[in-house]
């Protein structure tokens, strides 16, 4: 089994994107499993420093200096370290022993995992979807816990951002890929001990009548590099 780091090379909210190589998207001569399926098999962690989306004071800046990365990387394990002292109504969580950020960030020096849009700002929701987000909140406030239904899923220990769509969470950012003739099976460290079976065989999506939590994943090669879809999840969504 081999320990291998990725990014997340473009977030387009429920896909996800693998390359068969230690970080490189075309490399070349990308090994191969005894059916000819590219191989991601292994340990594959993407615990990492580099945020999500770009902050708003670096304006359009795509990459760090080797000198502005090793200042940021500073700069997020202060601001991350769960043993500083606490804030006004804080009430704290595990010391900074058990969590798994990284030490670094992405080793291409990005300010950022989002690559598309440009502008590296995850886009603004849809009307709809910010009339269901509005309509949440309000029930929020008139009903926080009136049921289980109530509370987050997170909070609830049903789903977490390790799962779907694959982020960097505090902590169990490791995953473990095993590949079969027509499938990619990918087991998530802790985070309920998820574990999604992807088939890439071209069948289609199940009957939007039934729901997962994690979705209805489907893959596809595009050459070297393994692109998954999702049908369904907590909401109605496809890639």
């Amino acid at each position: 089994m081999s320990h291998r780091s990725f990014g997340i090379p473009g977030l387009a909210v429920l896909a996800v994107v693998f390359a068969a190589s230690t970080g490189l998207a075309h490399a070349q001569n990308a090994p191969r499993l005894p059916w000819g399926d590219p191989d991601l098999e292994g340990t594959w962690t993407n615990a990492t420093l580099t945020l999500l989306q770009r902050a708003p004071e670096l304006g359009s800046k795509e990459f760090f200096t080797r000198e502005e990365a090793a200042a940021f990387e500073k700069q997020r394990l202060e601001q991350t370290n769960a043993d500083r002292p606490a804030r006004p109504g804080d009430v704290g969580a595990y010391n900074d022993a058990f969590f798994e950020r990284g030490k670094g960030g992405v080793k291409s020096r990005r300010t950022l995992l989002v690559i598309d849009p440009p502008d590296g700002r995850i886009p603004a929701l849809t009307p709809e979807a910010l009339r269901k987000v509005e309509a949440r909140q309000r029930h929020e406030t008139a009903s926080p816990a009136d049921r289980p239904e109530d509370r987050w899923l997170t909070e609830r220990c049903i789903l977490f951002g390790a799962t779907v769509p694959m982020l960097p969470e505090p902590y169990n950012n490791n995953y473990s890929i095993i590949q079969t003739p027509g499938y990619v099976t990918i087991m998530v460290e802790e985070m309920n001990h998820d574990t999604r079976i992807i088939p890439v065989d071209g069948r289609p999506h199940l009957s939007q009548q039934v729901q997962q939590w994690t979705g209805d994943s489907r893959g596809r090669w595009d050459g070297d590099t393994l692109v998954v879809g999702i049908l369904g999840c907590w909401n109605r969504s496809a890639d």
